[in-house]
């Protein structure tokens, strides 16, 4: 077969399509199980058609192998595989996913139901290799032309970009959220893994290494998907390329390793994926900036999709976000290391000019005050004050080295140190400095072992440093040894001296030895004899140990001792030679040791000048001053580590008051403990217990706490003074002060002392009155202090509760109070007392004799003069009486609520029964839009076949199966008009109807339809009222409810049908939407079956919903009773209880008329004629079908495909009897339209009109216009025949009427009573705005004898009656613009005797005219035309 076939010569349904269109025609089908392309199934047909000529992917698949077509749109989906794939099965199309698509594949062509899935995974193998792919699809099936299940046809969306996408932005945004708080790089990497695993379809595993601080090796920072110790996860990488992935300072692009089986094996982790990755790529994490860290993210690839430029974009971006994160965290640590390196310096120097200060000011003071004094004393008394001026040049001496030490400091430190190293004994000069101590250490009961035996030869060093190294080191032994030895020794060690200088003090923790030499570091709380010193000593040593090439070392261990060691090498090599001296300069040795020494005696008790007598006092003791207790002279304890300090401070005050010096603060707590001062005066640095924890002890001792304290101290400034102020000091004294100043201090506060105790015997003489005046309130009185403790109860409280002080103090009272009430108590308590402020509060409390009573506890808050919070003052109430009217107000208020939530209640149910109709009417609206198309598709097929029944005629096989067909055709009628009778849509032809003549008619139907298992009983009212309704569809409703309940009882049980009247009331209507009341006629289906659950209740008159298994209801007869009962005006209601039956009730109006007589409809055989037809429909199969079958009984048959065009035939004047028109048709020209310009143009035409679905053209209100006749689609050969006949036939007798016979029957009426000759002729002006009413109507109107005038609107009636005559007026009531009403009122202005009659849908019509309601027929029309003109000639009264 050649590859190119003629389009023209291809069936119709392959003339289109593109390049799959010219693939399908050149295709050779015959080949195939389908053959060829011309005996193909019309549905097939049909679907290929769609498929061609859409631009959406859409594949087909047909028959049992669901052999495989597709359009030009699906090509980039199916990938290599085009054009092989065409016209093969579909397994074999897509054997590697069959697994996942043919369980749909299968379900769909089961028939009952198409399949549809979103974002659907699929490995396809497009180009030879299996890749990652998402679809969005759907199964649906494709009837054969028999019915049965012939296809699939399937529309396709890819997915996969967007999927993808999704994804990828997800991990970025996780990644970018989950570091931006880390704060460690560890913590960076182990986060960024985490946030890693969250994709393992792009990372199936991933690896983070970063490079180590020395740039020799990477280290492996974060994993996910692979665990640590797996091959292809090594811990460190080679910086030299040598490892298993590839890092390189120089690399920047990614690199791709393939092949990770052959180096890894096959173990490697698949991820979600059913294979590992193949392949990997090492991405560069690059560093930032030069102190910055590169790294190396290794990720296994998606075995499932190529390493294109997307991918390498999405993996470069998360080594850049990561790289980001790293960079900020090492921008957070090194700002961190900053801020901590600052935030030392910053400590030190706080610690040095703390410390610096108190060296200053404490030898200040002592040189100050005593200089002051002799300046004030006579000039015959200066010798008097020798002593003063011997502490003056000590504590000047003091004042000299310490500046020198920060001299010597500060120029190592800028390495300006002029240092001349000379040749030394070292042995001998260390010993002649180290016996200086010898006199101090025996003062002290301490032994100095001095052992410094000659060494090789002599030592280069500068004599003076040498001097500070050694006096520094002894001072500092001596100042934290108390008892035992210190000792010196010098020996050679190696190539050096070793200088070992020992004590048996109290040690060092183990803690601070790190931190010894650190500039201004001191030990906190270390014991010694002095808490003087700068913390530079030995960090001075240590320097000047360093610019001797030598190296200084502490071992030391707590209450045992320490040992400090110097070593100095031999020889000039490490000096600088510029410095190196060849001979001894022979300076004098030792020239500062008596500065040390004597700094170190004053350190001991006892060394003050006038040790073992009261110091002379500075000041004259003219003035007594008595002490507040005693009325002796006051008593001061003085504390203070400083002996010059305690001997001019006790001088000072000796003459004044009567003064006892002691060293620390753990000697002033023993002093002051036993024997009580008037009056404590410390320092704050001090050995063993310094200043504030002298205080604190003082202020916890019950028996001391009120002592006044005076804190003197070196640290200056206004925080200082706070601290010590709040560390609870009576005052603050900085050094240095005069004496003058000192002595007014203390005096203040023994004045202070004086004046607090005199207050303390006001206050408490005011609380004795105030209890007195509580105790006899007639209300309850308490007072609690700052922290919510209760301390006062007036004797009120005691009486009503019965407790006691000891019960009901503190919180105690809260016991007093309900169970249930004293949590809440307590909350609000204690939540207004931390806020200071008022509050109220109810509880029920506890009275003596048990009861409790209901009280009111109110409460404001107490201030002191300068605003401070002191606690609460309260009173407590019992307002019992109070509650019991209240609780009664309360009952009368829930009653009242009560019913405001009934009413509610009632009102909410009401609104939901109201959403419930508007969602079945949006259901049913939505169910009627498809009736038209798909009876348009079953007529089409019908037809066919009946047509084809006659071609078979005599072939048994193939008549059963066209009959097979014939009924499917009809399960699809029945499934549409239960459709349209759930959508309220269906056209009714409602009569008046008595329901028990048609139960009892239907009874012996029913009890066969139901079967023996089932007992009937039916229940007739008598008096029955007649309804108007549609007969057909309350016997359809009826069967309908029967056969539910036959399937809720399983065949057996009692089935219950019961008619009779009923009276629907207002509340009723009120709590059901879409009831008026009134009165009904109640139909009622009672069964004894399995009932309905609530849940299940509020669903089953929903349109497909069924509880029956599948395969055995549609869902939908309920629905049609539903819509029916809607449809006809009525009303609906279920009852049912779980296991006990249900009852299914429905209302339809009373109609006040007899019932109707039934008229037989003629069943008798087909017939055709020879009448013209003009057959117009849209639908070319319709058109078609409709066509070959009114030629096939013998009409002679015209055809249009519009409204228009059928309109030109008409026009032409070619002869025609019946217009059979479709009612729903495109075009600018309704059917409506259509059929009454036919009439006017050919008067005695018969129309009928044929629909799916009318929607509302010719049907209103739910029942056919007047007039109208109608043949529902899909229809059989017979009913079309005799629906045909029947219209040709009443309008032969309404043209033969309206010549003048009379005698035949009226299609709509009894015959109209003979009227008088007046009455004939009557030119009458009908105004509709409805065509097909104003149609019938004129029709109707002609039929009677009259001349009729039609106009849409009132206002082409007023110019129609300007110029034409008029009789009669009949109008519609609502018209567009001018209202029936106004129009009938203007054209009385010009004849006041003009008859109206006005035809209107609602139940009464405006004065001055004659009401005919609509729908009304050609009588009731007769009749309202007759009493509008006696109306109008009647002569007034």
């Amino acid at each position: 077969m050649s590859n190119e076939t003629d389009v023209s010569t291809a069936p119709d349904f392959l003339a289109s399509g593109g390049e799959m269109g010219a693939q399908m025609r050149a295709f050779d089908w015959a080949s195939t199980m389908l053959g060829p392309p011309e005996d193909w199934p019309r549905s097939l047909k049909t679907a290929v058609r769609i498929m061609l000529t859409s631009r959406q992917p859409i594949w087909i698949g047909w028959g049992r192998d669901l052999i495989y077509f597709y359009n030009d749109a699906y090509k980039s989906i199916i990938g290599g595989k085009h054009p092989w794939a065409l016209g093969r099965p579909a397994s074999v199309v897509w054997r590697e996913i069959w697994g996942d698509i043919g369980p749909m594949l299968a379900t769909a062509m089961t028939g009952d139901e198409g399949t549809y899935v979103e974002g659907q995974l699929l490995l396809m193998e497009r180009n030879g290799y299996p890749e990652e792919t998402y679809y969005t699809f759907s199964y649906s099936p494709v009837p054969d032309d028999d019915g049965s299940p012939g296809g699939i046809i399937c529309a396709n969306s890819d997915d996969t970009q967007r999927i993808i996408g999704e994804r990828q932005l997800t991990l970025l945004r996780d990644l970018a959220a989950g570091t931006a708080d880390a704060r460690t790089l560890p913590e960076v990497c182990e986060r960024s893994a985490q946030a890693l695993a969250t994709n393992p379809r792009d990372m199936p595993f991933a690896l983070l290494y970063v490079a180590e601080p020395d740039g020799a090796s990477a280290s492996l920072a974060g994993s996910c998907g692979i665990g640590r110790g797996h091959p292809a996860a090594p811990e460190t990488l080679a910086v030299d390329g040598t490892s298993v992935w590839p890092f390189t300072p120089t690399l920047h692009d990614p690199v791709l390793v393939d092949d990770l089986a052959a180096t890894f094996g096959a173990d490697l982790p698949p991820g979600v994926w059913r294979r590992p990755p193949a392949q990997a790529a090492a991405i560069p994490v690059p560093a930032s900036g030069e102190a910055g860290r590169a790294g190396l993210l290794v990720v296994g690839l998606n075995p499932f999709r190529l390493f294109d430029d997307g991918y390498r974009r999405f993996l470069g971006l998360v080594a850049g976000q990561i790289a980001a994160a790293i960079t900020n965290v090492q921008t957070y640590e090194a700002e961190r290391r900053r801020a901590e390196m600052l935030a030392e310096i910053d400590r030190a120097k706080t610690v040095f000019f703390s410390n610096v200060s108190h060296e200053f000011r404490t030898p200040l003071t002592l040189m100050l005050g005593p200089l002051e004094e002799v300046l004030q004393a006579e000039p015959e008394r200066i010798a008097d004050h020798r002593e003063d001026l011997v502490v003056v040049h000590r504590n000047g001496q003091r004042l000299l080295k310490l500046v020198n030490a920060l001299l010597d400091f500060s120029r190592i430190e800028a390495g300006r140190t002029q240092a001349r190293y000379e040749p030394t004994d070292l042995a001998s000069y260390t010993a002649e400095l180290a016996s200086g101590f010898r006199s101090a250490c025996e003062r002290a009961g301490l032994r100095l072992v001095v052992d410094c035996p000659s060494l090789p030869g002599p030592v280069h060093v500068d004599r003076g440093m040498w001097e500070t190294v050694v006096l520094n080191l002894l001072s500092n032994a001596f100042k934290f040894t108390f008892q035992g030895a210190i000792a010196v020794s010098l020996r050679p060690v190696g190539e050096g001296a070793e200088l070992r200088v020992s004590d048996s003090g109290t040690g060092i923790l183990e803690s601070e030895l790190p931190r010894l030499f650190e500039r201004f570091h001191r030990v906190e709380g270390a014991r010694g004899r002095s808490h003087e010193g700068t913390g530079i000593g030995l960090a001075l040593v240590q320097e000047l140990v360093k610019l001797h090439g030598g190296t200084i070392r502490v071992e030391s261990e707590m209450d045992h001792g320490s040992v400090f060691i110097v070593t100095v090498p031999f020889g000039t090599a490490h000096l600088p030679q510029e410095r190196v001296l060849a001979e001894p300069t022979g300076a004098p040795a030792g020239a500062r040791t008596q500065t040390y020494v004597e700094e170190a005696l004053r350190w001991l008790p006892g060394s003050a000048a006038t040790e073992g007598g009261a110091p002379v006092p500075l000041i004259g003791a003219a003035e007594t001053v008595v002490a507040p207790e005693t009325g002796g002279c006051p008593r001061l304890l003085l504390a203070d580590d400083n002996a010059d300090m305690r001997d001019y401070v006790s001088r000072l005050l000796n003459g004044r008051y009567a003064v006892e010096a002691v060293p620390d603060g753990q000697a002033a707590l023993a002093a002051m403990r036993a024997n009580r001062p008037d009056l404590v005066l410390t320092d704050i640095m001090m050995p063993v217990l310094d200043g504030f924890g002298l205080l604190r002890a003082i202020r916890e001792d019950a028996d001391l706490r009120d002592l006044p304290v005076i804190l003197l101290s070196a640290r200056a400034g206004e925080e200082a003074s706070v601290e010590g102020l709040s560390a609870g000091a009576d005052d603050y004294l900085v050094k240095p002060f005069s004496a003058r100043e000192l002595i007014a201090r203390v005096d203040t506060a023994l004045a202070m002392v004086r004046l607090r105790r005199e207050a303390d015997n006001a206050l408490r003489e005011s609380e004795a009155r105030f209890r007195n005046l509580a105790d006899h309130a007639p209300v309850m009185v308490w007072v609690t202090e700052l922290d919510g403790s209760c301390t006062y109860l007036n004797k009120s409280w005691y009486e009503f509760t019965g407790q006691t002080p000891e019960t009901g103090l503190g919180f105690g009272w809260l016991e007093a109070t309900h169970p249930d009430d004293r949590q809440a108590a307590e909350d609000m308590f204690l939540a207004a007392n931390a806020k200071k402020e008022a509050f109220r509060l109810e509880y029920r409390l506890r009275r003596v004799d048990g009861t409790y009573r209901w009280a009111i506890d109110a409460a404001a808050p107490r201030f002191d003069a300068e605003g401070g919070f002191l606690g609460y003052i309260g009173s407590v109430i019992d307002i019992t009486e109070r509650k019991e009217v209240e609780d009664a107000q309360r009952r009368l208020n829930d009653l009242l609520e009560q019913r405001i939530a009934s009413a509610i209640t009632e009102r909410e149910q009401v609104e939901a029964q109201l959403r419930q109709a508007q969602k079945m009417d949006a259901v049913g609206k939505l169910t009627g839009g498809v009736a038209h198309d798909f009876n348009n598709l079953l007529q089409v097929i019908s037809g066919n076949l009946q047509l084809l029944a006659k071609d078979v005629a005599g072939n048994d096989r193939a008549e059963q199966r066209l009959q097979n067909a014939l009924s499917g055709v009809s399960r699809g009628s029945k499934l549409v008009s239960q459709l349209l009778a759930f959508g309220r849509r269906q056209p009714l032809a409602p009569r008046v109807v008595n329901l028990g003549r048609l139960v009892r008619g239907l009874d012996e139907m029913l009890r066969r339809v139901l079967g023996e298992g089932v007992e009937i009983e039916t229940m007739i009212t008598g008096g029955l009222w007649t309804t108007f309704a549609d007969e057909s569809q309350v016997e359809n409703a009826l069967l309908n409810l029967a056969i539910n309940a036959r399937d809720a009882m399983n065949g057996h049980g009692r089935l219950t049908i019961e008619a009779g009247n009923a009276f629907l009331d207002d509340p009723y209507a009120a709590r059901h939407a879409e009831v008026e009341p009134g009165q009904y006629v109640m139909l009622a289906v009672t069964d004894t079956g399995c009932g309905i659950p609530p849940d299940v209740l509020d669903h089953v008159f929903e349109p497909f919903f069924t509880t029956k298994p599948e395969g055995q209801g549609t869902g939908l007869g309920l629905s049609m009773v539903y819509g029916f009962v809607k449809q006809s005006g009525g009303h609906v209601k279920i009852y049912s209880e779980p296991g006990q039956g249900t009852t299914v009730r429905v209302y339809l109006p009373r109609a006040h008329q007899a019932e109707d007589v039934v008229t037989v409809v003629d069943n008798g055989p087909e017939a055709g004629g020879s009448e013209t037809v003009l057959v117009v429909e849209d639908d070319d199969d319709v058109r078609a079908t409709v066509v070959e079958m009114m030629a096939d009984l013998g009409y002679r048959v015209l055809k249009a495909r519009d409204a228009q065009s059928a309109l030109a035939i008409v026009e032409s004047g070619v002869p025609i009897d019946l217009l059979f028109t479709d009612v729903v048709m495109p075009g600018p020209l309704r059917s409506p339209d259509l059929a009454r310009r036919a009439k006017e143009r050919l008067p005695g035409i018969a129309v009928l009109f044929t629909s799916g679905y009318t929607e509302n053209a010719i049907v209103h209100g739910g029942r056919l216009d007047l007039g109208v006749e109608l043949l529902s689609k899909p229809y059989t050969r017979e009913a079309l025949s005799r629906k045909v006949r029947h219209v040709l036939r009443n309008q032969q007798q309404r043209s033969h009427g309206a010549s003048g016979d009379r005698s035949g029957p009226k299609p709509f009426a009894e015959p109209v009573p003979e009227r008088t000759e007046s009455r004939r002729g009557l030119r009458v002006l009908v105004v509709e705005d409805d065509a097909l009413i104003r149609l019938v109507t004129v029709e109707m109107l002609t039929g009677l004898g009259h001349l009729v005038v039609e106009a849409g609107n009132a206002e082409e009636a007023l110019s129609i009656a300007e110029t034409q005559p008029v009789d009669a007026l009949l109008t519609d009531i609502s018209l567009p613009g001018m209202s029936g009403e106004q129009l009938a009122a203007a054209l009385r202005k010009r004849h006041p005797a003009l008859p109206v009659v006005f035809a209107s849908g609602a139940d009464r019509a405006p004065a001055g005219g004659v009401h005919l309601p609509k729908p009304y027929d050609d009588a009731a029309l007769a009749e309202a035309l007759d009493k509008a003109v006696d109306k109008a000639v009647k002569p007034p009264r």
